[in-house]
């Protein structure tokens, strides 16, 4: 059972609801931290006075806030950059938690329909690897139990046949009680059989 298969998903957005709302508390993590440390680095120089030399005019302030002022004329083109570059970060992050988690409810779907075919195959890189290996042995291990017990009600229609052969040779007082014993036996075989035909196992 391989679970490492390398294919490439189309959809960038597997899970647009989750997928925005991972991208954006990342996003928030980063842009809370980068504004913690600012707010440190400011209390800590907030009784400093900073000289600033720009276009022949000398500047002279309160050291945050000429910090503060210099980093965002300078490097604005950064900060935006670098929002898109957490932003791209964030997306391809939850790719790999949105797509298995899409797997996992395309599975369990499949499932609760009797289909226990399906096997989950994980990029290499993706979550929750250990959850798909059950998955799939809990699939793989049902269909052979399924597959098992079709095995046993044609066996045990095959001796209800014989069974019934048998039976002819008893005492007309034996012989209808033994006939509603098998009727109800078989009946019973039946009904095992419809349930295991109901669902679609998994060939190996």
């Amino acid at each position: 059972m391989t679970m490492t298969k390398q294919y490439k998903r189309r959809n960038i957005f597997i899970k647009k609801e989750l997928q925005g709302k991972l991208i954006f508390g990342y996003f928030l993590f980063v842009t809370g931290g980068c504004l913690f440390f600012i707010i440190l680095l400011g209390y800590f120089s907030a009784d400093t006075l900073t000289i600033s030399y720009t276009n022949s005019d000398l500047q002279l302030g309160r050291t945050p806030l000429m910090l503060l002022k210099s980093i965002l004329t300078a490097h604005w083109i950064f900060i935006v950059l670098g929002a898109v570059f957490i932003t791209i970060a964030a997306m391809l992050i939850t790719h790999r938690i949105a797509g298995p988690l899409f797997r996992f409810e395309k599975t369990l779907t499949k499932m609760l329909k009797k289909d226990l075919s399906d096997v989950i195959h994980l990029r290499y890189r993706d979550e929750g690897k250990e959850l798909a290996r059950q998955i799939n042995t809990f699939n793989r291990d049902l269909s052979e139990t399924f597959k098992k017990l079709t095995i046993h009600t044609e066996a045990v229609k095959t001796l209800l046949e014989q069974a019934d052969t048998e039976s002819s040779t008893l005492p007309e007082d034996h012989k209808k009680e033994m006939k509603a014993i098998l009727w109800n036996i078989e009946e019973n075989n039946k009904k095992i059989q419809t349930i295991c035909s109901s669902y679609t196992l998994r060939d190996e």
